[in-house]
């Protein structure tokens, strides 16, 4: 299954938050100059994070994702690249988002969030789902069921 993210509103309104509530306190509690030093660097990161991460505006934003049985996850980045990579057992799934921990990314190890805003409601619920189960509605799952489940 094929899943085209879009840019998060409220994934960059909290990235700025938080990013905007550390340059507060690194300009407050820190001596300056170094404190407005700090505070610039943090808010510099806010908008490189931002731009990359939540607005998927950078050259390694991940804009497509491909769902495979298995756990197996293809990510097409904005560049053209695409990364196949195995999903490990640790994710991270509620109503909001998911947390997916990519295996041997394109640097080692990487992570993937998907905020819901980011998908349609249909689609990220089978993304939910295929992060929960390895299946998406109407498939067989690929873990087995414990005995006596139904």
């Amino acid at each position: 299954m094929r899943l085209t993210l879009r840019a998060s509103p409220i994934l960059t309104l909290a990235t700025a938050c938080v990013h905007a509530v550390a340059a507060a306190i690194f300009w407050l509690y820190l001596p300056q100059p170094a404190g407005a030093c700090a505070a610039t660097l943090t808010i510099i990161l806010a908008i490189l994070a931002i731009k990359d991460r939540t607005l998927l505006r950078g050259a390694l934003a991940p804009v497509l994702l491909n769902l495979e049985r298995g756990g197996l996850l293809i990510v097409r980045l904005r560049d053209g690249t695409e990364l196949k990579s195995q999903v490990s057992a640790r994710r991270y799934v509620n109503r909001w988002l998911v947390a997916l921990r990519l295996e041997k990314a394109r640097m080692g190890q990487g992570s993937i969030l998907v905020a819901r805003d980011m998908l349609s409601a249909a689609d990220f619920r089978r993304l939910r789902l295929w992060a929960l189960w390895d299946a998406l509605p109407g498939e067989r799952s690929a873990t087995p069921r414990p005995q006596g489940a139904r």
